[in-house]
């Protein structure tokens, strides 16, 4: 077993729990941003709001995942490389990346 295969292993351990405690987690993000509000008196409430959001649907789509090297019908993934049926997801991946100012997303 090569250091590829457990880090595989480790991603669906990973996959696992997070699908099995998806709930919960999303009880922590929405307590922690009710708490974050409340501290702040709401001026950042907006803001909190996008990050919880952004928290709840990133771990949705972390748990609802495929295994690693599958897609989402259980077939073996494409190669890397291989043309992308989505042209839209095809043109997001050749675009140039900005390069990082070093500021918070929210002040660029």
């Amino acid at each position: 077993m090569g250091f590829g295969d457990k880090l595989k292993g480790l991603r669906e351990q990973a996959q696992q729990a997070v699908a099995e405690n998806k709930d919960k987690i999303q009880g922590v993000v929405q307590t922690a941003a009710e708490v974050a509000n409340t501290r702040t008196g709401g001026k950042y409430a907006d803001k909190i709001s996008n990050v919880g959001e952004k928290l709840s649907t990133s771990v949705d789509k972390f748990a609802d995942a495929p295994a690693a090297g599958a897609t989402a019908n259980g077939e073996p993934a494409a190669a890397s490389g291989a043309v992308s049926e989505d042209p839209a997801a095809a043109a997001a991946e050749q675009a140039p990346k900005a390069a990082p100012t070093g500021a918070p997303p929210e002040f660029e």
